[in-house]
């Protein structure tokens, strides 16, 4: 085997699996750019104008009943006082996010002394009507007058730390406990039993609920043992509950799959399939004794292919045949949200079942984006304005209604204008069992008062209930405080008395015409390969969930199979060759090498000092452009790369990747350094760049790039064990432009590289 293997492609279905042309179209989506993404989906969200009246009345209405219920909670209080466009509400973002998971006491203290010493607390004080609220700035007043005074010389070093010392445990307790107040507010509670009986009142009067046992992300097997056995254990005391009122009417249960499986990735698909796959099917199963709804939960973007795998298997398990309570989340914040709406409700009618289909906003925004942006990729896989994730909410909801008999449609939603237009979209001959309404637990019971009842719109609404203990909270509860905290949502802006309720009950579409006619992504998110502009462009990534991006790969492995690769000495390949064997398969021969002699060092030095003068008078403009040519190409060549690094150096294709983005951002980095500071200094002469096997194209290109942008020559050796590709690295250099006597490879041992350090000319 001569490169590390790739799971099977989509090319390739497992058992159970329904390909369709459908599937490749929710690949592409995620490439597509913003403004094409949005164009498909304006005219599904567009209203008649009638409609659109009725459903802005509405809209108002529900809005202004629900400002006069005020902030009366806790948590709304408290995000209504700090917003997260203050210095002191990302100060209590960074605490609510970070506190809990630092594991000492003094970490803790010193990122209390961070956060809070420098904030403007005192403005706040009697600002807030809640107690809450108000107690909670008095500590910070005084906590953040002891905690700053750690820099002020008025006291002795003594009592600071005497006063610090005890001021910050204090915090920290009180902060603690603060996350656990908040926490209550979100949780339904720390047991199944405990949440069952808590909702009855509420379902007295006409909610229904689905259960979340919180945890996700299990680390170890042993963590998705456990979470297994919680889920299995909720879904008796759910189903015991629900009486066999079936899973419309009765309470159902949300399964995360990353709990479920330590490892629950693209990279680890047959392992999943193997693994997850019988777990997920006895829940199932499990479910549908009891005929409660099973609802396969959302997660982060590079997760989704293989959750539809996982439900399209569901789908054609012929234990779960004739059961309606296979559900799947939707989330429309992703640009490929209408074509997986598209697909689910397809797969709904192969498979001769009414799937369970619940549209969210999305709740990992802040993730995919920087995600996107480290990686490289090509583009963001979420819209970058809240608008747009609007108009694909509603353009997804017509697509759900249209097919209210392949999927029972369940539409999550805390934004008022949302929940009016699908009420006034889905039309005035409801049935019990069209489609129903969903909200958060702690967030949106305030809203579907006055949408549950005969006394009011008269629609189901379904409360997603987290169930769990303190413990397993953190990651849930910072996803609810944000999206309490961001200014641009509803939950946020409706406690704001100097917003006008008209501009909060808007369509999206009047107002993404109105303001952004030309459907543009927020000019304050970088694209991807943009982040570093202007200095330079970010290297290009590669992603390796996505199933297009993984067939050109593995194609290009293919390709590179048996390529035998060759490195030698500047200017001179006579001599005895050697072969270059994979680490991770000695049976592959990836190349031949011929090491240095001790003349063709000296001769290689000679050669470097004979260029030093024309090197070094090149301007650094012109050094500049060779370097970022040479970056180009590097990418343009990073298929026939991956290749070459997994197979000399034996590294994952994860690492390769981003051996080669390391490469590029080393060339372009030094290109923009010495373009902009103009290089005036002397060059130094001839540098001697030896390099570790650890990382073979990265620090060996990154010493090369330093020292022929400051106008050096250099002679490259790089380790033994990965000569091949510094050979190539050196060839696209020299494709480049860079002169070969400005830029020689020197191979061999360890030996070669004492020569060039004894050297005097080396300098």
């Amino acid at each position: 085997m001569s490169h590390p293997p790739l799971p099977p492609l989509q090319s390739d279905p497992a058992p159970g699996q329904l390909p369709s042309a459908q599937r490749a179209r929710i690949t592409a989506a995620t490439r597509t750019p913003e403004p094409d993404a949005v164009a498909v989906l304006l005219t599904r969200a567009t209203l008649p104008p009638a409609h659109e009246a009725e459903a802005e009345r509405l809209a108002h209405r529900l809005a202004e009943t629900l400002r006069a219920k005020g902030t009366s909670g806790p948590v709304e209080s408290l995000m209504a006082e700090y917003a997260l466009s203050s210095a002191e509400g990302v100060a209590l973002m960074c605490l609510a996010e970070a506190l809990l998971r630092i594991p000492d006491g003094r970490t803790r203290d010193a990122l209390i002394r961070d956060k809070i010493g420098g904030g403007d607390w005192q403005a706040h004080v009697g600002h807030s009507p809640s107690l809450f609220v108000n107690a909670a700035t008095w500590g910070l007043v005084v906590t953040g007058r002891l905690t700053s005074a750690a820099s002020e010389q008025t006291l002795s070093a003594a009592l600071v730390r005497m006063i610090r010392k005890g001021g910050e445990t204090l915090l920290r307790r009180g902060v603690e406990a603060a996350m656990r107040l908040l926490g209550e507010q979100f949780v339904l509670g720390q047991t199944i039993e405990e949440a069952l009986a808590n909702s009855r009142k509420l379902e007295a009067r006409g909610f229904r609920h689905s259960y979340d046992m919180l945890g996700e992300a299990a680390v170890t097997d042993g963590d998705a043992q456990r979470y297994f056995r919680d889920y299995a254990h909720a879904i008796d005391a759910i189903g015991g509950a629900a009486n066999r009122r079936g899973v419309r009417d009765g309470a159902g249960i949300s399964v995360k799959l990353s709990a479920l499986h330590p490892r629950y990735c693209r990279a680890q698909r047959e392992r999943v399939m193997s693994e997850l796959w019988p777990r997920l099917l006895a829940l199932a199963q499990q479910a549908r004794r009891y005929d409660i709804g099973l609802n396969i939960d959302a997660e982060e973007s590079d997760r989704l292919e293989l959750s539809l795998d996982l439900l399209e298997m569901l789908c054609a398990d012929p234990t779960l045949a004739g059961w309606d309570g296979i559900g799947f989340v939707v989330q429309a914040y992703q640009k490929r949200a209408i074509f997986v709406v598209e697909h689910l409700i397809g797969l709904a009618r192969r498979s001769g079942r009414r799937l369970m289909v619940r549209l969210v906003k999305g709740a990992y925004w802040d993730t995919e984006i920087k995600r996107a942006q480290v990686d490289g990729l090509d583009d963001a896989p979420v819209f970058t304005r809240k608008t747009h994730t609007d108009i694909s909410y509603l353009a997804c909801a017509r697509a759900l209604l249209d097919a209210k008999d392949a999927v029972f449609p369940q539409f999550a939603t805390h934004n008022a204008h949302t929940l009016a237009a699908v009420y006034r979209m889905a039309g005035d001959d409801f049935q019990p069992g069209h489609y129903e309404f969903q909200c958060l637990h702690g967030m949106g019971e305030k809203l579907y008062e006055e949408v549950v009842g005969p006394d009011r719109l008269n629609r189901p609404c379904r409360i997603y209930a987290p169930v769990g203990s303190h413990e397993t909270l953190l990651a849930y509860l910072v996803r609810r405080l944000l999206e309490n905290g961001a200014n641009s949502s509803f939950v946020n802006r409706i406690n704001d008395p100097a917003i006008g309720l008209a501009s909060l009950v808007r369509h999206p579409v009047a107002h993404v015409k109105a303001r952004n006619p030309g459907l543009l992504p927020h000019r304050g998110i970088r694209h991807p390969l943009a982040l570093f502009e202007p200095a330079r462009r970010n290297a290009r990534g590669f992603d390796l969930a996505d199933e297009t991006a993984l067939a050109e790969l593995a194609h290009a492995l293919r390709a590179s199979d048996g390529r035998l690769w060759r490195a030698s000495p500047a200017g001179n390949a006579d001599g005895p060759w050697r072969d270059i064997r994979n680490p991770a398969d000695p049976a592959d021969r990836v190349g031949e090498v011929r090491d240095a002699m001790p003349e063709d060092v000296a001769a290689a030095i000679a050669r470097a000092e004979a260029a030093r003068s024309e090197w070094g008078r090149t301007p650094a403009d012109i050094r500049a452009a060779y370097l970022l040519r040479a970056a180009d190409a590097m990418e343009e060549c990073r298929l026939d790369l991956v290749g070459l690094i997994a197979r000399e150096a034996g590294r994952t294709l994860p690492n390769a990747i981003s051996e080669i983005r390391e490469a590029v951002d080393f060339l372009r980095y030094y290109a923009a350094e010495s373009r902009d500071r103009g290089c005036s200094e002397t060059p130094l002469g001839p540098v001697a760049c030896i390099s570790p096997w650890n990382f073979p194209l990265a620090i060996f290109t990154g010493q090369i790039a330093a020292a022929l942008a400051t106008g050096n020559p250099v002679l490259a050796k790089p380790a033994e064990e990965t000569q091949l590709i510094a050979a190539e690295a050196v060839r696209i250099l020299h494709a480049a432009g860079i002169p070969r006597d400005a830029l020689q490879l020197l191979p061999g041992s360890g030996e070669t590289g004492a020569l060039l350090v004894a050297d005097p000319r080396i300098a």
